[in-house]
């Protein structure tokens, strides 16, 4: 409890100080570190006959993908069509050999060094935003954090029927539907926290978008402990001590700031762009 603590006392303010006071670059400089210790994790965990190479180049994919944002047209698809090549002619060349790598873990090494960069990189996307107020990139992680919160004390009061046993045995149909409600009621705060300072924020659309990216984050926490529970491990990494890796902690904003981002982006707050 007291390393949790610690952690919470530590990162909160830090992300709170990234996101709302240092500028705009700050954020996706944030974002590209939570990529590439993401890739490494994942890569990590789920493709353990990678290479160091591979690792590398991988790596330095999704620093770049989630740092693309600043830099416009389409060169996070160029990115991705290089490291695909990549991996599929390194997969060609050393089938059979030893040090040779599956296409299960190039399928893998996609996803760290492209995919989850880019789902990431959108909460830079929303800090960039210019008809986004600087409280919109606070969305994600008020809908993950609530969410899981509610979540865990839904199961822990009224939680009895399962939800999905095989993949995580802790979670209940009770924190299912606890967490939708828990995401919904942080929007609400962040949207009046929000309208106090003179931004503008629907509370209406916020709490709704809350509710039902919610559900997409629940997806990214039940995907992330289905890797862990094939590769036979408990936590993806140590970096948070007893929260566990990067990937423990933000595998629900993972899912999450997509949707975020597309709310923002297609105007559901009012004619945003």
């Amino acid at each position: 409890m007291k390393q949790r603590l610690l952690v919470a006392a530590v990162g909160v303010p830090l992300l709170l100080v990234i996101f709302l006071v240092l500028p705009p670059a700050a954020t996706t400089v944030l974002t590209a570190a939570i990529a590439v210790i993401a890739c490494y994790e994942l890569l990590h965990t789920a493709a353990k006959d990678c290479p160091p190479a591979v690792y590398a180049v991988c790596m330095l994919c999704a620093a770049f993908q989630a740092a693309a944002v600043h830099m416009g047209g389409n060169w996070w698809l160029h990115a991705t069509w290089l490291l695909l090549m990549m991996l599929c002619a390194f997969c060609v060349a050393r089938y059979g050999t030893e040090g040779a790598m599956s296409f299960r873990s190039a399928a893998v090494a996609i996803l760290g060094g492209s995919v989850f960069p880019m789902m990431y990189a959108c909460i830079a996307r929303v800090r960039l935003d210019p008809d986004a107020g600087r409280a919109y990139v606070l969305m994600p992680f008020v809908i993950a954090f609530l969410g899981d919160t509610f979540s865990m004390l839904g199961g822990m009061l009224l939680g009895k029927k399962k939800f999905a046993p095989r993949v995580s045995p802790n979670k209940t149909w009770a924190g299912f539907f606890a967490g939708p409600v828990g995401s919904a009621l942080g929007m609400l705060a962040l949207a009046l926290i929000a309208s106090a300072y003179g931004a503008s924020m629907p509370v209406l659309p916020a709490c709704l978008l809350g509710a039902a990216a919610n559900l997409f984050g629940q997806l990214g926490d039940l995907t992330m402990s289905l890797v862990k529970r094939e590769a036979g491990v408990k936590d993806y990494s140590r970096l948070f001590l007893t929260h566990g890796g990067m990937l423990d902690r933000f595998d629900s904003t993972l899912f999450i700031a997509p949707v975020v981002y597309f709310a923002v982006h297609f105007g559901i707050f009012g004619g945003l762009s």
